[in-house]
């Protein structure tokens, strides 16, 4: 259930969720993106950019203190903070009632087969586990730049530049997980469409049945878009191990010489 973290097996940013939208929607498959570079530097306005040349030209003071732990401090909190999200979307799912659980829309038992149900209900379910991501990453997050800005002077500077991308594309980012819903819609209104005519409305939620489908898909889009939204610490992380691996390194080294 866990990801690695280490680059060699690291995607892209957000690499199944734009393979997972692909599938669903062949239009997207060939959208032109354009340089990456270039679309990057649209995102930023001229206070971005003053702020960025601020983080690049940070000298931070200190005192730093390199714990030997502090990718494993890091990366427990990362799987904690991943397997608490995990078990909210699964107790969904899974139809758990408790007060604690964003519950799975209901099909009502009277729904008539011809008649389409509103979307809006998987909208606001989609919506609230949103939410939850962002309270959960966003402070992992704030966490990893704090662990990384007491550990080296590399690594407070390294946090403060994550810390000036995170505001500058903070529109940017709310405007593209915001679309997600939007999608979603579209996908249920196509199942809706291409649904098998002779079923009746029990037969909706079966494997085979079009709400089904529509479910799994919506957990899939969840999971894909929760490995996106953690790629930022994940980034953190590898530097982190990327950082002591270069100082175990130097020490075997100097340990050579003595």
């Amino acid at each position: 259930m866990h990801r690695t973290h280490t680059s060699s097996q690291s995607g892209p940013a957000g690499s199944r969720l734009v393979a997972l939208l692909t599938q669903l929607d062949r239009k997207a498959a060939r959208a032109s993106h354009g340089d990456f570079a270039e679309r990057l530097g649209r995102l930023f306005d001229l206070s971005d950019a003053i702020a960025l040349d601020g983080a690049n030209q940070y000298r931070p003071k200190g005192p730093f203190d390199a714990r030997p732990d502090a990718t494993e401090r890091l990366q427990a909190d990362l799987l904690k903070t991943r397997d608490t999200l995990l078990a909210h979307l699964s107790r969904s799912f899974a139809g758990e009632k408790a007060a604690s659980v964003i519950p799975l829309p209901p099909l009502r038992d009277d729904a008539p087969a011809d008649k389409r149900p509103t979307f809006g209900a998987y909208e606001r379910f989609y919506q609230a586990h949103q939410r939850q991501m962002i309270a959960g990453l966003s402070n992992l997050r704030q966490r990893a730049r704090r662990l990384l800005g007491g550990h080296s002077d590399a690594m407070a500077r390294l946090a403060e530049l994550d810390a000036v991308f995170e505001q500058s594309i903070a529109g940017y980012v709310r405007h593209c997980f915001g679309a997600l819903p939007g999608f979603l819609e579209k996908r249920y209104r196509t199942l809706w469409d291409t649904r098998d005519p002779f079923h009746s409305a029990q037969d909706w939620l079966s494997p085979q049945g079009w709400l089904g489908q529509f479910r799994r898909e919506l957990q899939l889009l969840l999971l894909a878009e929760l490995d996106a939204r953690q790629e930022p610490v994940l980034g953190l992380l590898d530097a982190l191990a990327a950082g002591a691996t270069d100082a175990q390194s130097i020490n075997n080294e100097v340990s050579k010489t003595v």
